[in-house]
Formats: structure tokens, C-alpha cells, sequence
């Protein structure tokens, strides 16, 4: 229950502050704002609007960013009181505007009062203090406008008719904060069910990889053993139980590639130098290499540390230079990039994630193959999806990369083409040494 209570603490933060632009423009019109009205009216109270505005603004930014991960129902209803606090502090001079007997400011203080009306029903909330607390605060503005506004002499009709007239702003803004947190409950609901769907189809895939490959691993190891009992021939008993080790070798990393995938996999951390990584890999790998692919090596002059485990770093690389090959099985060009790049905000990745913007050491492996269709292009980071041949591949190379990455911070990045695939590791970056 306390992670929907943190969920609920952070979309207010983000609501709240989240758009920039929005967040500067909305205080230098305040203060602006509160400088013309000082300028047309000379009243003092003007300089008390944006600085009461700023305190409570201040008190719930504070209240947001010092809850921990530990969230209740309480920090919510505090959250809510100092929202409408805010919401308070912001609509009093406008009400004040409204209710003089001047044109201009009848007319700016009715449109911040509109303006604040549209600011709660694009919130969305679904609390319900933030709800009724809203149409509370506003409902109680248009009742001191319509309370300490000047109607001597006027037609009685008139006066009632403003009075109604409020009324109804009030309640077609109630049953708009209505329908914007159904509509909003609904699609949260909406959103659940297909993750839990997605989810479940995901398990039965993963089962079902796991199940058919575990099964012929153990077809391979059962069998090897059962003739091994019936030769007598000391060699030939030897060579079937070779067979059966070696299936259980590729049963055992079949196993470490589903750990890292899933995070599982225990990691020894430690500081090191992509450009000096790769090196290493390169080494490792190259009889995996045939001599009708070309290899392009390019890396900065400087060095680019990150905090990673080094054994599953080799082999998320080996992975990709093994993909890289099989796709060019006429020959082609390898090309392994390491660059210090900054991600920004909306960079799109494998697993439809998007990466936090940060500078990160970028590791790219490209190759010059017939590249990946669209359609698959978003499945090949699934377990056990494969697009190579039957008994080509397990399927588990690039999720096991994805894994990878994912547990140290990073993301896989794929683009492919008919003319072929780039496949990028993203992996926060320690810094950038001369």
C-alpha cells in the first residue's frame, strides 16, 4: 500500500514541477503581475500576493522532496492541505480583483480565477481532498466576490442572476474534476490490466522457451548417460559422457543468461575503462571472427570509466559481436564505437524505457547485415525469440545484454536498417579523463 501513496507523491511532484517552461512562466507572471497591479492601484497588498504564494509553494516542494520511499495515507493529506493552500494564496487577490468596482480589475481577476479552474481539472487528481478541497476553495472565492462586492442600487434580478451564475461555473467545474478522475481511474485500471496481460503473456513465453530448451538439453543428457551404462567399450562410454557434460554446461548458461536477464545474477562491481574493456573483448573473441569480416575499432583518446561488472560486461559484448557475425554470414564489416555521449530526455530504447538524461559511456556494435525487420525489431529483446535458424541460437543473447544493462543503470539501444544493425550499450558514465 505505501508504494501507490509513493506513486501518488511522485505524479504530484511531477504535475507540480515537472514542466519547466510552465513552472518559470507561471512565476514570472505572478511577480509581473503583482507589479502592474501595484502600478494601476498602488495597493500595498500587492507585493503580499507573490510572496505568500512563493512561502507555500515553497513548504509543499519542501514536503514532496523529504518524503522517503515509506509513504502513508497521511503524507497524501498533508500533500493535499498544503495544495490547497497554495491554491488559497493564489486565488485571494484575484477574488479581491474581482469584487471592486472597476472594470479592469473585475475582468483580470475573473480570468485568474478561470485560469486557476483549468489548472485543477488538467491535474487529474483522484483524491479525494484534492477534489472537493478544490471546488471548496473556489466555491468559497466566488462567494467573497459575490459577499464584499459593491451592488448598492442594483437590480435585485441582477444581482441574483450573477449570484446563479457563479453557481453554475462552480458546479460545471465540480462535474468536470468528476469526470476528469473517473476518466483517469479508468485508464489507470485500463493500463493495469494490459500490463498484467502483457505480463502473463510474457511469463508463458519464458516458460515455455525454458521448457523447450531445458527439454531437449535434458533429451541430450539423459539419453548420453542411459548408453553410456550399455557400452562397453571404455572410449565410446568416455565420449557419451563428455556429451552429457557438455549439455549440462549449455543447460548452466543457458541458466546465468536468465539471471542476468532477470537481474538475479550476483555482481561484483568495479571501476574500469570501456576503451580498455573492449580491447580485452577483442582479444577474447576474435576466433569467433571469420576473415571475410572486416573489424573497425574506434575509440576516443580519452578514457571512459564506468562502475561495472567486468565477466558479465565480456559477455554482454561477446554477445553482440557474435549477433554482428551471424548476420553478415557473407562477409561484411564489424564496426565497435565507444563514445561519451548525453542522453536527453525522450531517448527511446529496446525495451521501450526511456533513458534518464546524464552523460553515459556508449559502447555501439554495428554491423553491415541484412538488418532486422520492424516487426521484430521490438521482440528480439525477449527471451527466447529469435530470429536466427532453428538450433542457431537460444534466443538469449540480446535480453541477457538488456539485462545487463538495465542492472547497472544503463539501456540497449537497437536501429536497424536493410543496410544493417546498430546495436548500443548505455552505461553511466564516471567521467571523462584526458
Amino acid at each position: 500500500m505505501s508504494s501507490e501513496y509513493r506513486q501518488e507523491i511522485d505524479r504530484l511532484i511531477r504535475i507540480e514541477y515537472g514542466e519547466t517552461a510552465e513552472l518559470v512562466l507561471r512565476f514570472l507572471g505572478l511577480c509581473f503581475g503583482s507589479v502592474l497591479l501595484f502600478l494601476y492601484t498602488g495597493w500595498a497588498i500587492a507585493w503580499l500576493w507573490p510572496l505568500g504564494f512563493f512561502v507555500a509553494q515553497a513548504q509543499y516542494y519542501g514536503f514532496l522532496k523529504t518524503r522517503n520511499e515509506i509513504c502513508t495515507e497521511g503524507d497524501c493529506k498533508i500533500a493535499a492541505g498544503l495544495f490547497l493552500l497554495i491554491l488559497t494564496s493564489f486565488l485571494w487577490m484575484p477574488a479581491v480583483m474581482a469584487s471592486q468596482n472597476d472594470t479592469v480589475l473585475v475582468f483580470a481577476g475573473s480570468t485568474l480565477m478561470a485560469t486557476a479552474m483549468v489548472f485543477l481539472v488538467r491535474r487529474g487528481d483522484t483524491a479525494w481532498p484534492f477534489v472537493l478541497g478544490g471546488v471548496l476553495v473556489v466555491c468559497c472565492m466566488y462567494l467573497a466576490v459575490f459577499w464584499f462586492r459593491p451592488f448598492d442600487g442594483a437590480d435585485p434580478v441582477a444581482t441574483w442572476g450573477v449570484l446563479i451564475a457563479n453557481l453554475v461555473l462552480v458546479g460545471y467545474l465540480a462535474q468536470a474534476l468528476l469526470i476528469s478522475r473517473r476518466s483517469r481511474l479508468r485508464a489507470v485500471a485500463a493500463t493495469e490490466r494490459a500490463m498484467q496481460e502483457q505480463k502473463m503473456s510474457a511469463v508463458g513465453a519464458l516458460a515455455g522457451g525454458v521448457a523447450h530448451d531445458f527439454n531437449n538439453m535434458l533429451t541430450a543428457i539423459i539419453g548420453n548417460l542411459e548408453l553410456a551404462r550399455e557400452l562397453p567399450d571404455e572410449d565410446e562410454r568416455q565420449t557419451v559422457l563428455n556429451e552429457a557434460h557438455n549439455s549440462a554446461k549449455r543447460a548452466e548458461a543457458v541458466v546465468k543468461q536468465l539471471l542476468i536477464y532477470s537481474r538475479k545474477a550476483p555482481a561484483f562491481h568495479t571501476d574500469m575503462d570501456i576503451n580498455v574493456a573492449v580491447a580485452r573483448m577483442m582479444g577474447l573473441a576474435q576466433r569467433l571472427i571469420p576473415a571475410s569480416v572486416t573489424v573497425v575499432l574506434k575509440s576516443p583518446q580519452s578514457s571512459l570509466g564506468v562502475r561495472v561488472d567486468d565477466s558479465q560486461l565480456m559477455t554482454a559484448l561477446i554477445n553482440l559481436v557474435v549477433n554482428a557475425v551471424d548476420a553478415m554470414p557473407e562477409g561484411g564489416t564489424l564496426r565497435i564505437v565507444t563514445s561519451l555521449e548525453r542522453a536527453k530526455t525522450g531517448n527511446s530504447m529496446a525495451d521501450g524505457g526511456v533513458l534518464p538524461v546524464g552523460d553515459y559511456a556508449v559502447i555501439r556494435v554495428c554491423d553491415t547485415g541484412m538488418g532486422i525487420s520492424e516487426q521484430d525489431l521490438h521482440k528480439v529483446v525477449q527471451p527466447f525469440y529469435s530470429t536466427k535458424p532453428t538450433g542457431k541460437g537460444t534466443g538469449l543473447g540480446l535480453s541477457m545484454v538488456l539485462g545487463f544493462a538495465r542492472d547497472h543503470g544503463g539501456a540497449l539501444q537497437l536501429v536497424s536498417s536493410p543496410s544493417g544493425t546498430e546495436a548500443a550499450v548505455w552505461l553511466p558514465c564516471l567521467g571523462a579523463r584526458a
